[in-house]
């Protein structure tokens, strides 16, 4: 447990609220089977309260209270663990490279969590809920006699089978009554008392999984849950290069399934494979859910509009037919860039699916039949007038010094990091348009008779816009290395620099080397650091004038038994990520190096290979290696 305070009341206040809430949600998705919320919107609650308290009590406390488990409580023989989730292709993709072998890929059917236990002569004993993981509620009175579940199978020894209890959309659709949705129905159905009436209203099992008997591969497990009688989920062998074609086919295919999905299901084919990933106290390292990012309905594309962004990117925006999404009438969605245009052979008037994430502007997800109008890139920058440059998947403006878009995105993004409040988009447009401010540094430049000659300034207003600025001449490294916009570095990558150089002259001097060394900056992204910043040059000097920026404070070491020890990571980690490696280190009392040198006590390489450069050097200054596996045997004895 982390004894580290809270950084301030407001965090503090802030995680209360969010405990409050998610509380909230899991009792009513587990205790009142009515969610107020999509899975998107409640996962990303949670990851903001792990981000400012990661020892909530709540973070540990998910499934039914105590007080609404109905049946008779059962204690799983091994975990009922729930799925780590992926949002993009890129996490699904980081994932699966930390295994060998193929994936299997099911949809995620959007049903109730059921586990089912025969005995040594293959009957039927218990059904039970999955609960909180360790501990679900009997329910075999509802499931048993399930057209898909046998009362026997050809098993001599016992067998578990792990498989999601639905209601087909069909049934659902034929029942009488106000019911919320095929999910919930289903759920309250395995409360009832009464004998049969699951089944009555047609209730469903899938297996996906068997616990008990020897298999070599999911596949396998598939074939024997069939071969006893068990209706199993659909499943496929996919390569890595298919995992998208494959969440998109599902997609394409969901509103002509007979079940609700809220995702795709991926996992390493190779049980062996499994073993070797294991898992967490929360999920198995082996599969992933790749979730649906929101509500999705069909709609059509009727016409594609251009916006710039501060860099310079010109993104398409389609206008579509109004559809409901979320409870709000949608009528643009984004389409990401001239790349995705291209990849989904984008037309006008194509039959389209659009997905809302959040509350964040909804995006294409997926084309269902195309149109019958060819889409073109712009001929000319919709802001600035200017011919645009296509650079692969991207469309962008060169003119970086007089685009009126650009400057305003700039000043926008320059504003939110570094807290100074006021200047919403209409006061950026109105004073980027009369030449009043252009760069970050006009912020520092203006003056109460600049603004006062605007309509609707007045001078309370004015004064209270300059104190915002007033306020923020004095700016940590971090906040000021993110304020600058340059391509990657973002607020976590900002840190990262600002926690490891300290100062912005080193910063500033600092070679691709010295990148290298930074963890999660490869090779591409470390060589173009010190290119990019040199190019913010200008700005920065310019800023320069007007504020003094704090060098970042190094963190205090931990005394512990690695006092001393330096470690290095390099490659890809497959029981931990790097930064989680790092925090294990300097919780021990060692160090976190950022490079190579005599001085380094040991280099780890990742036992998923990809060591690179980093290996080389270290074997040339003679320092000592250890493999992933020998690291986590050190840390272990350590801890």
């Amino acid at each position: 447990m982390s004894t580290e305070p809270l950084p301030s009341d407001w965090t503090r206040w802030t995680a209360e609220r969010l405990a409050l809430e998610i509380a909230d949600h899991n009792r009513r998705y587990w205790d009142d089977n009515a969610p107020s919320i999509n899975d998107y919107d409640y996962d990303a609650l949670v990851e903001r309260l792990r981000t400012l308290d990661p020892d909530a009590p709540i973070l540990k406390s998910m499934g039914p209270s105590s007080q609404r488990t109905m049946g008779t409580p059962v204690t799983h023989d091994a975990p009922m663990l729930s799925l780590d989730k992926a949002y993009d292709e890129a996490t699904l993709l980081h994932w699966a490279s930390k295994f060998q072998g193929e994936l299997v890929m099911t949809p995620k059917v959007d049903g109730v969590a059921c586990s089912i236990r025969y005995d040594a002569q293959g009957r039927f004993v218990l059904a039970a809920t999955r609960g909180n993981g360790t501990v679900g509620e009997d329910i075999s009175i509802n499931v048993k006699g399930l057209v898909d579940v046998p009362e026997r199978i050809a098993s001599a020894m016992p067998v578990e089978v792990r498989g999601e209890v639905y209601l087909p959309i069909s049934a659902f659709e034929a029942l009488e009554g106000d019911f919320a949705n095929p999910r919930n129905t289903a759920a309250g159905a395995l409360r009832q008392k009464t004998p049969g009436r699951a089944r009555a209203i047609g209730l469903r099992f899938f297996a996906y999984d068997l616990l008990g008997p020897t298999f070599e591969t999911e596949t396998q497990k598939n074939a024997q849950a069939a071969e006893w009688g068990f209706s199993t989920v659909e499943n496929r062998v996919v390569s890595r290069s298919e995992v998208q074609s494959g969440y998109d086919a599902y997609v394409a295919r969901r509103a002509q399934l007979d079940y609700e999905i809220d995702g795709v299901v991926f996992k390493a084919n190779r049980l062996d494979e499994q073993a070797r990933l294991g898992a967490t106290a929360h999920h198995p390292r082996y599969a992933i859910a790749y979730k649906l990012q929101g509500e999705s309905a069909t709609t059509i594309l009727k016409e594609v509009e251009w916006s710039v962004s501060r860099t310079g990117a010109l993104t398409p925006v389609g206008i579509v037919e109004p559809v409901v999404l979320s409870g709000a009438t949608v009528t643009r969605i984004s389409l990401h860039n001239w790349g995705l245009v291209q990849s989904k052979n984008l037309t006008l008037n194509a039959r389209v699916v659009a997905m809302r994430r959040g509350g964040v502007i909804p995006h294409l997800e997926n084309v269902v039949e195309p149109g019958n109008e060819m889409i073109f890139p712009p001929t000319s920058c919709p802001s600035c007038d200017a011919r645009p440059v296509i650079q692969n998947e991207f469309i962008l403006c060169d003119n970086r010094t007089s685009c009126p878009a650009q400057s305003v995105g700039v000043l926008a993004h320059y504003a939110k990091v570094t807290d100074i409040e006021g200047f919403g988009q209409v006061w950026l447009d109105t004073l980027v348009e009369a030449g009043v401010l252009r760069t970050p540094s006009d912020f520092y430049r203006l003056t109460r008779g600049d603004l006062l000659r605007f309509d609707r300034m007045g001078e309370v207003l004015a004064d209270k816009l300059l104190d915002q600025i007033s306020a923020q001449r004095t700016i940590g490294l971090a906040t000021f290395l993110q304020a600058l916009g340059i391509s990657d570095l973002g607020k976590t990558a900002s840190h990262t620099v600002a926690e490891t150089f300290q100062t912005l002259d080193t910063v500033r001097s600092a070679t691709t080397e010295d990148f290298l060394s930074l963890p999660k900056f490869g090779d591409i992204l470390a060589q173009r650091m010190p290119h990019r910043i040199a190019q913010a040059s200008g700005m920065i000097d310019a800023l320069l004038a007007f504020v003094t920026v704090e060098d970042a404070v190094p963190q205090e070491p931990v005394s512990g038994p690695l006092d001393g020890q330096s470690f290095l990571f390099t490659g890809t980690l497959t029981q931990m990520s790097r930064n989680d490696a790092q925090d294990r280190v300097r919780a021990l009392g060692g160090q976190a190096a950022s490079g190579v040198s005599k001085t380094l006590t040991y280099l780890v390489v990742g036992d998923a290979g990809k060591a690179g450069s980093k290996l080389k050097k270290a074997q040339a200054a003679g320092v000592s290696i250890l493999s992933e596996s020998e690291f986590m045997t050190l840390i272990l004895g350590a801890s």
